[in-house]
């Protein structure tokens, strides 16, 4: 029995609102806090290992190519994470604990780019198709590391900052 789903404009619709938030607010200087730096990639983890779980439990792949998929995630995601943290300007603010990010509108793209191309993976690949889900996956692990890694390496910059 298939299982009900969102319908396909309403899907889309969503996935657009979201990258076009997500180009918009990297595409500008942010402040942000130390502390709330580490709020998105939190979630995130979150999210994406109780979706990588619960995939696993409707349509459950081999754990070999599940743990390839993340690997290459971690792999692909940490080096660009660095480049992303190396090359977003940092300034310090007046208040403790406060910075001030340049924009960053090509690792918008990427990340993006990764998250489109997980949503594009549904289309083209069957329900249940494994190969769709454990590249999706592995796709979902590369953007949350790159997010991860490259506020990690911010936050090291602003601390030489201080």
């Amino acid at each position: 029995m298939p299982q009900p789903s969102a319908p396909p404009a309403l899907t889309i619709i969503i996935y657009v609102a979201a990258f076009a938030l997500v180009l918009f607010r990297m595409s500008r200087p942010q402040r942000i806090s130390t502390a709330r730096l580490w709020v998105a990639p939190s979630l995130l983890t979150f999210v994406g290992l109780w979706v990588i779980y619960v995939e696993q439990q409707v349509t459950p792949s081999p754990l070999w190519e599940l743990v390839v998929a993340v690997a290459l995630g971690l792999l692909l995601g940490a080096p660009f994470g660095f480049l992303r943290g190396a090359h977003t300007p940092v300034q310090a603010t007046e208040n403790p604990g406060v910075m001030t990010l340049g924009s960053a509108l090509v690792p918008a793209l990427i990340y993006v780019t990764a998250f489109a191309a997980r949503l594009a993976l549904r289309v083209i690949f069957p329900i249940g198709s494994t190969v769709g889900i454990v590249v999706g996956d592995g796709l979902l692990v590369f953007a949350i590391t790159f997010l991860a890694v490259s506020y990690f390496a911010i936050y090291r910059k602003y601390i030489a900052l201080e």
